[in-house]
């Protein structure tokens, strides 16, 4: 009987031991993420009276915001020095999420990288996104003039009010959210980003399309991806990325990035993908600058429209010292509404003829109260200038917040 124990015990620990070495080898799971708290005011021209885009005559000035995620972060390593891993980002919400960021999670993919470089696989970022720089890279609070001040505005047309390229803006046709939203951010695609060498990096994505992500569109007569050939206003064959330089000199930093973003109509009738951005950012000693020029050109527009002049340009400052932040950041665009109204297409919700143009100046401040915690506050100002007189709107958001990151 003692035989049978010994023996019986020395097989539960060489078991156990077996059974801890290869979870020593599993990738190593990491649990965070961010819950958002923020408290909107806003007061606008379009407070005053009834439009086509108002529910009713008056609105409230004031509203409550949750924004919530739940991020797993996989990161393994072989004997050959292979990293890989992935990140699943869930959506944490109690309603669906107005960013149109997805039903369930807002990225999930797949990566692996060495000395050779980095790919990334799967519902993601691309290069054009991750290597681009603006005023909104080093804004405080919800991100100055790419934050949240968007949710709480209104605004009677469309507008180009996010400093980002097309893919980055999402959809033009809804004008309950005439700032676009998420949903083109996490496009399927397979993107590569080269080693970073005296601070000089490059990095390129593939996407099929600009509605494939996930699991794909499922119809009535597909159980798989869509692979319908004539989305109207859509491209395909994308090809989106950038290359960026990133060093520092003594206590100065200095941060250069050009990315852009091509591809191929999917309807004839309509123009082919091409936009492009060029930014730079200074540090020095907390403080910081950063600006960017971005042009749409005549992307994804009808071509009998003649949309050609669509173009962003923006600027910022930012302070920080110790727990303490703050930025100033100032974006002004025109969004070209072309010499004929279709009815389709991107610039489908322009009121008449002309350009909108479109100015914000956004203040903010945060503070690290606690690990992962900060208190935030920040102030917006907009002017939207549409070619229809009566659609013009001006007004400001004053928005206050504490977002826990976990």
């Amino acid at each position: 009987m003692k035989k049978i124990l010994l023996g019986t015990t020395t097989l539960i620990g060489a078991a156990g031991l077996l059974a801890g070495t290869a979870f020593a080898d599993t990738p190593k799971v990491t649990v965070g993420g961010y819950t958002n708290f923020e408290a909107g005011y806003v007061s606008d021209d379009m407070d005053e009276a009834a439009t086509a885009t108002q529910v009713g005559e008056s609105q409230r000035p004031h509203a409550f915001r949750q924004d919530t995620q739940v991020d797993f972060k996989i990161d393994g390593k072989n004997d050959m020095g292979l990293g890989y891993g992935g990140e699943i980002d869930l959506l944490a919400d109690t309603t669906s999420d107005v960013q149109n960021r997805g039903v369930n999670a807002s990225k999930t993919m797949i990566y692996m990288d060495g000395n050779w470089g980095r790919f990334e696989l799967g519902s993601n970022v691309g290069a054009d996104g991750t290597m681009k720089v603006d005023a909104g890279t080093i804004a405080r609070a919800t991100g100055g003039i790419n934050g949240d001040w968007s949710y709480f505005a209104n605004a009677g047309d469309q507008y180009l009010a996010m400093a980002t390229s097309p893919l980055g803006y999402g959809q033009l046709n809804d004008l309950a959210n005439f700032t676009g939203d998420h949903s083109e951010e996490n496009l399927n695609k397979v993107t590569y980003y080269t080693p970073r060498w005296m601070g000089l990096q490059l990095g390129v994505s593939y996407l099929p399309d600009q509605s494939n992500r996930g699991q794909g569109s499922v119809n009535a007569f597909q159980a798989g991806p869509n692979r319908t050939d004539t989305n109207v206003g859509l491209s395909d064959n994308i090809w989106t990325g950038g290359i960026n330089y990133d060093n520092k000199f003594g206590d100065v930093g200095v941060t250069l990035a050009g990315t852009g973003e091509w591809g191929r109509a999917q309807v004839n009738t309509y123009e082919d993908l091409r936009a492009w951005n060029a930014g730079a950012k200074l540090s020095y000693m907390g403080f910081s600058v950063a600006g960017s020029y971005g042009d749409w050109g005549s992307s994804n527009t009808v071509k009998a429209d003649n949309s050609k002049d669509t173009w962003y340009w923006d600027v910022g400052a930012a302070y920080e010292y110790g727990p303490f932040g703050a930025s100033v950041t100032y974006l002004h665009s025109q969004f070209d509404c072309g010499d004929a109204i279709s009815g389709t297409g991107s610039n489908v919700n322009c009121s008449d003829i002309g350009h909108n143009k479109f100015t914000n100046v956004s203040f903010g401040a945060d503070y690290k109260l606690a690990p992962g915690l900060t208190p935030y506050a920040e102030v917006s100002w907009y002017d939207e200038n549409s070619v229809t007189s009566e659609l013009d709107n001006k007004g400001y958001v004053v928005i206050v917040g504490t977002q826990l990151n976990f």
